[in-house]
């Protein structure tokens, strides 16, 4: 059974360790794996302990068929209009007289109620169903729970994209509840060789990670791989796709990685169609895939529902934002430190007349710009929405200007360091390695110069290279041999001259 998990930590913590102490030392540790007692009342007593009388456990007395029975549950996590409709409603009006084993057999088997007969044979079953929202109805004589998938805690409802915007296509997002996740994914792909993976990861929050792959795409060695490397992750919480990434991505000395994220279904089955693994996080609306390849943060979705010809030249725009976001603080400071016999008469004007009063070296002045930019950009992100944009737009203006005016900085250099910046918000999955490879360009170029810059676009390209995704390239849509860099990758064809999609098998028996 597919269970949701609880994001209370007092719950998480009280199920999972409750340690008695005295004089510092610890004396004794309850085991939860214990298996659940035949006596009513040894449960009861069992259950109390492990939840200190937290306010919103709830046990009640019920008979079934006059047999004696408790209802156990959360009650903040539970609907407890479906409770009563479909569970206690029909039991409460079952007559006759049966024993403890005869009522569990008929709750279990016999029952016209609509829902998957799941049972918990032990108290760390028992305190996991709890806290995930569902109820327990416990029979005095038997030594087993009957669980009922009732789950009502308060949860995100389908809502447009916030960082993916599209102009054609869905417009759903996943939310922070793994069941309406599976939903929409189930929804898209229909077929019976969708394979879906769940585990709980986490000692102390027993978080749910569900692994996503199509059998007809991905490799099974790649999924084991996956697989292994979920099972192997040993952290005390988990509350963020976050968290399991670099358990994922074992790359490392890279900047870039090769783990994406998406906010978008429809985005995400279409990776899984291309071969890749999907993994999801309860309580997280961001999805993660891998391997992800170093073209796909060049891709969007409405490269798919665009003519090819308007597709392409938006990619190349993307390449080109790119290469501006990083690399042109950088040029601008090498070429007007050490090349200026490269720009024009005016433009070496323009330059020298913006730098004569600014007390600080050319590339120190990039350096604190690009700073000052991070420093607002930051803030208008952080705070609550209304304030931040109108923090980011008058800090810009009026820092801005007054700098220039004061003579602190140069307008040349904040009008190239701006553009950057600019440049830089059409690649937001390159919003980390940007940052830190246009400040490497910067500081580079103003002490070696020229030279500074072809070491930095070496250090770039070996950044990229040095990625390997479970045995496949990063950069593998570059090699030109292969033709799948003008398919679907810098540029885009029409989907009649690109029936075949891209697939790790294909790529697998290629390599």
């Amino acid at each position: 059974m597919i269970t949701e998990n609880i994001k209370s930590p007092r719950f998480i913590i009280a199920a999972v360790c409750k340690i008695n102490q005295q004089d510092n030392n610890i004396t004794g540790v309850i085991n939860l794996e214990k298996s659940l007692y035949r006596s009513l009342e040894k449960n009861k007593g069992e259950l109390r302990s492990y939840f200190d009388n937290a306010a919103d456990y709830f046990f009640k007395y019920i008979r079934i068929f006059n047999v004696q029975c408790a209802l156990v549950m959360c009650e903040d996590l539970v609907d407890n209009l479906k409770l009563w409709e479909v569970f206690l409603k029909p039991l409460n009006n079952l007559k006759g007289r049966l024993n403890p084993d005869e009522v569990f057999d008929y709750m279990k088997n016999h029952t016209t109620i609509p829902f998957n007969p799941t049972t918990a044979d032990n108290f760390d079953q028992a305190m996991f169903f709890l806290t995930a929202g569902f109820a327990l109805i416990l029979i005095d004589g038997v030594n087993q729970a009957m669980v009922m998938p009732v789950q009502g805690y308060p949860a995100r409802g389908v809502e447009k994209p916030t960082n993916e915007g599209n102009l054609r296509g869905s417009k759903e997002s996943f939310t922070d509840t793994g069941r309406k996740n599976m939903g929409m994914i189930r929804r898209r792909i229909r077929g019976e060789n969708l394979v879906v993976s769940t585990m709980q990861t986490g000692e102390k929050t027993k978080t749910e990670i569900t692994m996503y792959y199509h059998t007809d795409y991905c490799p099974q060695q790649l999924a084991e791989t996956v697989k292994k490397r979920l099972e192997n992750i040993e952290l005390p919480m988990i509350f963020e796709s976050g968290y399991v990434s670099p358990f994922v991505d074992v790359t490392s000395g890279s900047l870039f990685q090769s783990v994406g994220y998406t906010e978008r279904p429809d985005t995400f089955c279409a990776k899984l169609c291309e071969g890749k693994v999907g993994i999801m996080v309860d309580g997280t609306p961001y999805a993660m895939v891998y391997p992800y390849f170093f073209h796909e943060n060049f891709v969007t979705n409405d490269d798919y529902t665009q003519r090819p010809y308007f597709a392409s030249f938006i990619r190349i725009l993307r390449y080109l934002a790119f290469v501006i976001a990083v690399m042109l603080p950088g040029f601008y400071v090498g070429i007007t430190s050490y090349a200026p016999q490269a720009l024009t008469d005016k433009l070496i004007f323009f330059v020298y007349s913006s730098r004569r009063a600014t007390p600080l070296p050319l590339f120190m002045e990039a350096v604190v710009i690009i700073s000052l930019l991070e420093i607002i950009k930051e803030a208008g992100l952080r705070l609550p929405t209304p304030v931040g944009s109108a923090v980011s737009i008058v800090s810009a203006l009026i820092i801005g200007d007054a700098a220039i005016n004061a003579g602190l900085i140069g307008s040349a250099i904040l009008i190239v360091c701006a553009v950057s910046t600019i440049a830089s918000f059409i690649i937001p999955a390159f919003y980390e390695p940007v940052i830190i490879l246009r400040i490497i360009f910067v500081i580079a170029a103003g002490i070696f110069g020229i030279s500074g810059i072809a070491f930095a676009t070496l250090f770039l390209f070996i950044n990229i290279v040095n990625v390997n995704s479970a045995g496949y390239d990063y950069s593998y849509i570059f090699n030109m041999s292969t033709g799948k860099g003008m398919k679907d990758g810098i540029t885009k064809t029409s989907w009649r001259k690109d029936k075949n999609d891209f697939d790790l098998k294909g790529l697998a028996d290629e390599n």
